[in-house]
């Protein structure tokens, strides 16, 4: 669940990826890490027709398979407090190149229940 704190937080870290959710995306976690290289993680929910809309315009690898694969997981990290890939049923991850190469933008996704996805946002800089 939300408050107006998180939410505050998830648009700056949202404007600040480059990234724009669905609406009904429901964010469950939110953080941001300054530093050398800036970083952020988010899980939010999503029905999975916004999840399939949002998944068109990302810059997704080329390729007749699916790029998402549960052997790229660890791009996400450690569970760690609130943040918690590892314990994600069925999750699968996909690492981008995000804007020019100059940032990395990791995406996980696993079923959430009846008709939504739980995405896994890692963000950094390289």
């Amino acid at each position: 669940m939300t408050n107006e704190k998180t939410q505050g937080n998830t648009t700056a870290i949202l404007h600040r990826i480059g990234l724009e959710l669905p609406p009904a995306a429901r964010i469950e976690f939110a953080e941001e890490k300054s530093g050398q290289d800036d970083s952020a993680r988010l899980v939010a929910v999503m029905p999975i027709g916004d999840w399939k809309a949002l998944l068109k315009r990302l810059p997704m690898p080329e390729t007749d398979q699916s790029p998402f694969e549960a052997e790229a997981n660890f791009h996400l990290g450690a569970d760690h407090g609130q943040w918690t890939p590892g314990t994600a049923k069925g999750l699968e991850t996909v690492q981008l190149s995000w804007r020019d190469g100059t940032e990395s933008l990791n995406l996980g996704i696993a079923p959430a229940g009846q008709g939504e996805v739980r995405l896994f946002v890692y963000w950094y800089q390289l």
